[in-house]
């Protein structure tokens, strides 16, 4: 898994593989004027960097509005590359249990001193990758980040394997991502990334965000989204791992037959993969975008002993 990289408080900086994409910095609502932002960055020797994908929120409406979707003042948070503070201010002015984690040392540093009047609130220098949820807050919370598109995905691994501690995400992202997150089997957004989440959290799209809200502005538009951690009805932990496995294997190659790219990724026969599939009643010349989250479950269940184990 990728690790998160120093943090713009955006979707950019939070790996160091990241893309040139990303949201959050500083608002004037954060303490930071938004013609500011620049100055304030260069004052700590910040450079935002296209490769890390940093871009700094300059539209002090986006922070308010997504703050206030952390409704219940006391709350606990745990926000992902703070940045400036653009969203940390705020979301730490309720005297609420917060701590945002930010890798990069100077942003990281700068942040702590701006926090010093709020008793509730630290800074965690760090990969969120390599934290805990519990050992970042006392109780369930929810998790505020803007997350860059080539972290998105580990991000929101990280999200659901903390089980209850998570209580729900408020997630800044790439609309075409987010398109990922919620496509019909079929589609060519469709993937294993829309199994793997449909088989841990209940997504919906609250509102979309322009380039023009940060600097520097980005290519492409973003939405926010608010991501709800459950199992999907009537499976295990095991049965869910066993079909993340599968959705990953069965998808790796696209232009490939579900019954070739099964094969192909997991070592098998070909007449024991076309068994396989006719046993759990999917055709072996589908495609795996084509296969819906009940049918990779029943796919699952009818998977012969040995190496299609996940």
């Amino acid at each position: 898994m990728p690790r998160l990289a120093p943090s713009s408080g955006s979707r950019g900086g939070l790996l160091r593989d990241g893309s040139p994409r990303g949201a959050a910095g500083g608002s004037a609502a954060g303490g930071v004027a938004t013609s500011g932002v620049p100055a304030a960055l260069r004052a700590i020797g910040v450079r935002p960097s296209r490769r890390l994908g940093q871009n700094f929120l300059i539209d002090p409406r986006v922070a308010e509005r997504i703050a206030a979707l952390v409704e219940d003042p006391k709350e606990p948070v745990i926000e992902i590359g703070p940045g400036l503070g653009a969203l940390t201010m705020l979301l730490a002015a309720t005297g609420r249990e917060l701590t945002a984690v930010e890798l990069d040392l100077r942003l990281a540093e700068a942040l702590e001193t701006r926090l010093a009047p709020r008793p509730g609130a630290r800074v965690v220098r760090g990969d969120i990758l390599e934290q805990r949820a519990e050992d970042l807050v006392s109780g369930p919370a929810t998790v505020v980040a803007n997350l860059p598109y080539s972290i998105t995905t580990p991000a929101l691994e990280w999200i659901v394997r903390q089980g209850g501690r998570i209580r729900r995400a408020v997630l800044m992202v790439q609309r075409e991502y987010a398109q990922r997150l919620s496509a019909k089997p079929g589609g060519k957004e469709h993937g294993s990334i829309t199994v793997f989440l449909q088989l841990h959290a209940e997504v919906r799209v609250l509102f979309r965000v322009s380039p023009g809200a940060f600097h520097p502005r980005p290519e492409v538009d973003s939405v926010v989204l608010e991501l709800m951690p459950r199992p999907y009805p009537g499976t295990t932990a095991e049965e869910r791992a066993s079909v993340e496995h599968l959705a990953r294997a069965g998808m790796g190659t696209r232009r490939k037959t579900l019954a070739n790219a099964l094969a192909r990724a997991l070592g098998m026969e070909g007449a024991v993969v076309r068994a396989w599939l006719a046993a759990a009643g999917v055709e072996s010349e589908r495609r795996g975008e084509t296969l819906s989250v009940d049918e990779w479950i029943a796919l699952s269940k009818w998977k012969p002993s040995g190496p299609v184990a996940g």
